[in-house]
């Protein structure tokens, strides 16, 4: 006799699972919504999804990958492969920056907490927007169009940290990134021999 699951069995559990999860990310943004202020703990965000904190840890993990969680779902939404009908590389470009820096500050106090207290914050670039300005830098690069495009998603991380810190306001981060491109389309040193 096998002891096999029944199919139905594995997808009710499965749901089932997807399901606490959602509801646990979900408690983490509103916590950070209502007070970005106060410490995001397991314990927290376990009693607002009404599981336990074991299950909060069974099914995200600790502060580190409930950040990187709440990072990929936010930035999830982000759909770079839509600019690439813009034909003008500077506009794609442009509207490439503005969608990341777009969805950040409409998630202002996720992402100002993810800014401030994830260590691994170079994670955020797991969507990482490098090849699709690349894409964009390649008429006019050649071989350097990758190295141009991983200088305009590092200046971003670094637009995204002043944000993240009160430096600068929603406009201003959306100013510097525009900047950055046109930086990046003006005549950049060559580093090559």
């Amino acid at each position: 006799m096998s002891s096999k699951i029944a199919p139905e069995a594995v997808g009710l559990r499965e749901r089932g699972k997807r399901r606490r999860t959602a509801s646990i990310l979900r408690a983490a943004r509103e916590l950070l919504r209502e007070n970005p202020q106060r410490d995001l703990t397991v314990e927290r965000i376990a009693a607002r999804a009404e599981v336990s904190p074991q299950t909060v840890f069974n099914l995200v993990g600790r502060r580190e990958e409930i950040w990187s969680h709440l990072a990929d779902e936010s930035l999830g939404q982000l759909s770079l492969e839509r600019f690439a009908e813009v034909a003008d590389p500077r506009q794609r470009a442009r509207a490439i920056v503005a969608a990341v820096i777009d969805v950040v500050c409409d998630e202002g106090p996720v992402f100002r907490a993810i800014l401030e207290n994830w260590a691994h914050t170079a994670k955020l670039i797991h969507h990482d927007p490098t090849n699709a300005l690349a894409a964009c830098f390649r008429e006019r690069y050649g071989r350097r169009a990758r190295r141009i495009a991983q200088l305009v998603a590092a200046g971003l991380v670094g637009v995204m940290h002043q944000w993240a810190a009160g430096l600068i306001s929603d406009d201003e981060a959306r100013a510097r990134g525009d900047e950055l491109v046109a930086l990046a389309f003006q005549q950049v040193p060559s580093t090559e021999g």
